[in-house]
């Protein structure tokens, strides 16, 4: 891929981001530290839906070696960045090119992270650049789509965490409630007053 802009890990490494896509932000270090301080277990099977250039996989990977993680994503180029970049951060993730609104993995997994588009097609100014338009808005996925494909892919005992804006955290809780999915907790992220995050839990109901 053409036009990369590189990003130091905490861990020393470097991998890249796509300069005319969405930028990385503070949210990705909330989800990991979050993550990380929440789920302790030696071993778990981890999907992360709408994995982008794999920064998140790829850090909890190197943070939880024995997690087996798999990121999946819609746009081919970034998929092939995010493999690019576990073999930079020498890592083993695995990316694969997939819509996860059919995608059914044969295994389900014990923990689901996503943090997928903020916002619905309605809500503000969509960017005429296509790859960060689709990384910010619901043009190819919904928040019901994302939901379903949790309680698609979550093993019964296990856990989502979802990252959306404050302000969509009834329709999320409302959402989650409709496809049998039981609200366990949320952890608010504040960057600016106008900007807070919620990262919410969730269980089979």
């Amino acid at each position: 891929m053409e036009n990369k802009k590189p990003v130091k890990l905490p861990f020393g490494k470097t991998i890249f981001q796509s300069s005319s896509g969405q930028s990385i932000t503070s949210d990705t270090a909330f989800i990991v530290k979050t993550v990380l301080r929440h789920f302790k277990q030696e071993r778990l099977s981890v999907l992360e839906p709408g994995s982008g250039n794999g920064i998140i996989s790829i850090m909890l990977s190197y943070y939880r070696p024995t997690w087996q993680i798999t990121g999946i994503d819609i746009q081919p180029h970034l998929v092939k960045l995010a493999k690019e970049n576990s073999r930079l951060a020498e890592v083993d993730t695995i990316f694969l090119c997939s819509d996860l609104k059919s995608f059914s993995a044969k295994e389900k997994f014990n923990l689901i992270i996503s943090n997928p588009p903020y916002y619905a097609i309605a809500d503000g100014k969509i960017s005429p650049n296509r790859e960060r338009a689709i990384s910010r808005h619901e043009i190819m996925c919904t928040m019901h789509d994302v939901l379903l494909a949790v309680k698609r892919n979550l093993n019964p005992e296990g856990k989502a965490c979802l990252l959306y804006p404050i302000s969509r955290i009834n329709e999320l809780l409302d959402s989650a409630k409709r496809v049998d999915l039981k609200f366990e907790e949320k952890i608010i992220f504040s960057k600016t007053e106008n900007k807070k995050r919620v990262l919410v839990v969730l269980s089979y109901a």
